[in-house]
Formats: C-alpha cells, sequence, structure tokens
C-alpha cells in the first residue's frame, strides 16, 4: 500500500501509471520497532509497465543504497473501536524507491506464489481503471465462487460473506470516511477457516468509481493504528469468530478501480509474535487468489 499522491484528472481516463501493491513479509526480530515515517513509492518511481499491479517477489537483501522500504507495525494494547485487530503485527514491503535505507534489517521473506495474476496485456489491463470501460457489477458469486480454497496446500473452507454498498461500514476510522468520500461502490468481503480450525482469513475486494478514487482511499489507511478493513467475524461454531479483534497480517493489492485485501489470523485470536512465519504466506496466497477474480475480468 503506497502513500503516495494519486493521480489527478477524471477516473473514466484511463492513466498510465502502475498500481501499488502490498505485499507482507515476515518481522526480522521480535519486538516492537517504530515505524520510519512513510512507506511505499513514489509515483515517479514506479516501473514503466503500464496497468499491470505491481507484484513483489522474494525479498532478499536490498540493493547498494538500501532502495526497498520495509515496515514492521505493531499496534497498542488498547482496543480501539472498528480496529482490526489489537495489538496486531503488520509488515509490508514496498516497491524500489530512491529513498533512505531501510530500517528494518533485511533479511525478510515475503510470499510469493507461481500463481500470482499476470494480465496479457497492458491495453486489457486499462479497462479495470474506470467503471465506464468495466461497468459489471461484481456480485458476490463472481467475488467468491467456492465454497472451498486450496492453497498452499491447506483447504479453508468459506463461513460467512458479507457485502455492503455503505463501504464505510466495512472499515474502519478515515479509512472508512475515504471510502465514502471516494463514492466507493461497494465492499465484498468474505472469511474462511481451514480444516483444522487453526486459521481464519478475512479476504475480499472494496470496488471504486476509478483507480484515482482507489488511490486517494489507500492513502487514508493507517496500519499503525489499524485504521484499515475490518475483520468479518463468523459465528462461534466456525472459529472465524475473532477475526475483528485478532492481531494478524494484512496483505492487498491495488489494481485498477479495485482493492483487493485479506487478513490472516490465528482463529483462537492470539496475536502472532514477531517471529510469526505462518500467517504472512498465508495472507499473501489469499491476497494473489483473490486478484484472480480482477483477473478475468480484465481479459474479458
Amino acid at each position: 500500500m503506497a502513500t503516495t499522491s494519486p493521480t489527478t484528472g477524471s477516473p473514466s481516463q484511463p492513466t498510465g501509471e502502475t498500481p501499488f501493491a502490498f505485499t507482507p513479509v515476515t518481522p526480522a526480530k521480535a519486538g516492537k520497532p517504530a515505524p520510519p515515517p512513510g512507506f511505499g513509492p513514489a509515483p515517479g518511481d514506479l516501473s514503466p509497465e503500464g496497468n499491470l499491479p505491481a507484484t513483489l517477489g522474494p525479498a532478499g537483501p536490498p540493493p547498494s543504497g538500501g532502495k526497498v522500504k520495509r515496515i514492521v507495525m505493531a499496534a497498542g494494547a488498547v482496543v480501539v473501536v472498528g480496529a482490526i485487530g489489537t495489538a496486531a503485527y503488520f509488515a509490508y514491503s514496498g516497491e524500489p524507491d530512491g529513498g533512505q535505507a531501510a530500517r528494518t534489517p533485511a533479511a525478510t521473506t515475503a510470499p510469493s506464489s507461481s500463481d500470482e495474476p499476470t494480465p496479457s496485456s497492458t491495453v486489457a489491463s486499462a479497462i479495470l481503471d474506470s467503471e465506464q470501460t468495466d461497468p459489471k457489477t461484481l456480485k458476490p458469486g463472481e467475488a467468491f465462487p467456492a465454497e472451498k480454497v486450496t492453497l498452499a496446500g491447506r483447504t479453508y473452507r468459506r463461513v460467512k460473506v458479507d457485502v455492503t454498498d455503505d463501504c464505510g461500514k466495512a472499515a474502519a476510522g478515515a479509512f472508512a470516511q475515504a471510502l465514502t468520500e471516494q463514492q466507493c461502490r461497494r465492499v465484498l468481503r468474505a472469511t474462511y477457516v481451514d480444516g483444522k480450525r487453526q486459521y481464519a482469513v478475512t479476504t475480499g475486494i472494496a470496488v471504486l468509481p476509478g483507480k484515482t478514487e482507489a488511490l486517494a482511499v489507500d492513502q487514508a489507511k493507517d496500519l499503525n493504528a489499524n485504521v484499515w478493513f475490518r475483520g468479518l467475524d463468523g459465528d462461534k461454531a466456525s472459529r472465524a469468530d475473532k477475526v475483528s479483534i485478532s492481531g494478524g497480517y494484512a496483505a492487498g493489492m491495488v489494481w485498477g478501480r479495485y482493492i483487493v485485501f485479506s487478513y490472516a489470523t490465528y482463529a483462537d485470536g492470539h496475536t502472532p509474535d514477531a517471529n510469526d512465519k505462518n500467517l504472512a504466506p498465508i495472507s499473501g496466497a489469499f491476497r494473489d487468489n483473490m486478484a484472480k477474480v480482477i483477473e478475468k475480468r480484465a481479459s474479458r
């Protein structure tokens, strides 16, 4: 999730700017390091790949000069109304930029997938930049077509689906306000639990009028204060009833007028420590899986 200024102009006119992606990485060490100010690339530093979503592979040692920014965020223990989770750890890896060297050690690994969405052409992907060129309403059956999904060798069952055209209800704080101000059309969320009921994951898609609005909403996030999408709780029997108050790992992507997101937690509600290696790849896998829904739209 980048914090750069969105492209100006009408959302109905596709631009050549590359969308941003944000990918969780495993925190380098335990503790609660203070986050550096800001994260993510500036528009001028993005790759010239047109409208394809920016995706990140495994993170290794940064190039000379430390051109990969990383941030590890730990929210406070006080429950924030509408927060994604309390004491939640988040880690994001930004696109290469020309900024200062990262404060977080580089020995981290970002989840990667051989099935990452790769649209066939920039022209096809540009269709997604505006609802005028991509007018079809995104419905639950398209976003969540299967009750069960198998990702990275683990099968998850869908236990809850929520669709709202009042997008602010699916998010918290200033992020919720930004969704409303940017005329978000709808937010679709679903929560999945694995067969052993060890993990509970909320994943979904927010639909904006255009890419400009999607990038503007992205600016409003504050992960340090858990100002983002809300986790979607299932019922107690599903073991997914604590997603909205559990610490976990978030991942997402801005692709055209869509914000794809996922939030992985432990079903029992315990907060992962900074050495946790389970939730980041799970969240990344769900993010990639949801992005395939958008990829199909680009290829139609």
